[in-house]
């Protein structure tokens, strides 16, 4: 994979793994590579949740499900580094500007997509609890802030990760990044608490540390990557989750730990050669909110519609449903994103930009106007 090249990097000499770029005219220090392993992750997510909901229906989708279940210790763990590299100003500005900052945003859009999530998955019968109406579904929504329900644990578990990297921020790094590792090596063992979101708190921790504490490393590992390096990376990772589940041991306190981290290593390699060969993955990786909010709610509208009309697809046709799904989910979402945005709606994705303070390194000021991003 990594020996790809399109025709003009061909003619300039360079690799999948030539010093990482900087996005020209960015202004704001985003990396390539990391936009490419938001992006990689977001369809990785999409795609899980595509598969197990058309299992779920009944669809034979169980080579796909083969695929996804190694990508567990990857999708995510990529997703939280890469997260917690560009934290840093947060983490380090005074508590009002994080609240009326990443945390009022958080707030935003789960406040707003949450009832919306969740009424979804109760009108066209997924919602997963026995016996569930109105009730049940009003019950959810008064504990969400305290018991998310839906797929935006992530985003609630991303704001517990900011409020406590803010918390602890006077403590070693290395104490931090020890105790981390021991909450997610328990965490990753099979602990079910009752919200996800509790759950990815404790297995995704020390991955967002890392990336605040570590970016100059991890910044570094991937500036040195090499086609073969890569592969390399990516074998280990291969071959310790092929290990786990063959012989059982994920429920063994910190052997899956250990495979999620060589997952992480392993994603930053994907990206990395991705960056230069599938460029518009990176694009797709600025602008992953839309696509993360929705794609739970156009899966269960996509599945609803054809289940309720009698459209059956039998295998192996059938395997390849979930993959179609999340390239018509991403692609719904990223044109809802852009016309909302034409037409004066972008409060659907965030508050108001006026509404929101930024640190800088002069002190608290508000954001910039909207504009193109």
């Amino acid at each position: 994979m990594f020996s790809l090249r399109p025709a003009h990097a061909r003619s300039r000499g360079t690799t999948p793994f030539a010093p990482a770029p900087v996005l020209p005219g960015s202004g704001n220090g985003r990396i390539a590579w990391a936009d490419t392993a938001r992006g990689l992750a977001i369809l990785l997510v999409v795609l899980y949740h595509a598969t197990n909901w058309t299992a779920g229906t009944g669809y034979g989708v169980d080579v796909l499900r083969e695929i996804n279940e190694p990508l567990r210790s990857l999708r995510m763990p990529l997703f939280f580094t890469v997260a917690g590299m560009f934290a840093h100003r947060w983490v380090a500005a005074p508590w009002p500007t994080l609240l009326r900052g990443k945390l009022f945003h958080f707030a935003w859009v789960f406040v707003l997509w949450e009832p919306v999530t969740l009424t979804v998955r109760l009108l066209t019968g997924y919602y997963q609890v026995r016996d569930a109406d109105w009730g049940s579904l009003a019950d959810d929504l008064t504990w969400s802030l305290l018991l998310p329900r839906s797929e935006l644990w992530f985003i609630w578990t991303l704001a517990a990760l900011f409020v406590a990297a803010r918390l602890l921020r006077r403590l070693p790094a290395w104490l931090q990044l020890a105790a981390a590792t021991l909450v997610g090596a328990w965490a990753l063992a099979g602990w079910e608490p009752e919200s996800l979101a509790y759950r990815g708190l404790g297995q995704f921790c020390l991955f967002f540390l890392a990336g605040l504490h570590l970016r100059p490393l991890v910044e570094r590992y991937a500036e040195r990557l090499r086609w073969w390096s890569g592969l390399c990376v990516i074998a280990v990772w291969y071959g310790l989750t092929w290990v786990t589940d063959v012989f059982d041991l994920e429920l063994m306190p910190g052997v899956y730990l250990v495979a999620n981290v060589a997952g992480a290593f392993a994603g930053i390699a994907v990206s990395r050669g991705l960056a230069v060969v599938v460029p518009r993955l990176g694009w797709i990786g600025a602008r992953t909110l839309p696509v993360y909010v929705l794609h739970t709610p156009l899966i269960h509208a996509i599945l609803w519609i054809g289940w309720s009309n009698a459209i059956w697809v039998p295998e192996p046709a059938s395997q390849f449903l979930p993959v179609a799904m999340t390239a018509v989910i991403v692609t719904t979402a990223l044109l809802l994103d852009a016309a909302t945005r034409r037409i004066g709606a972008g409060w659907l994705w965030g508050p108001p930009r006026a509404w929101l303070v930024t640190p800088s390194r002069r002190g608290t000021s508000p954001a910039p106007p909207a504009g193109p991003r």
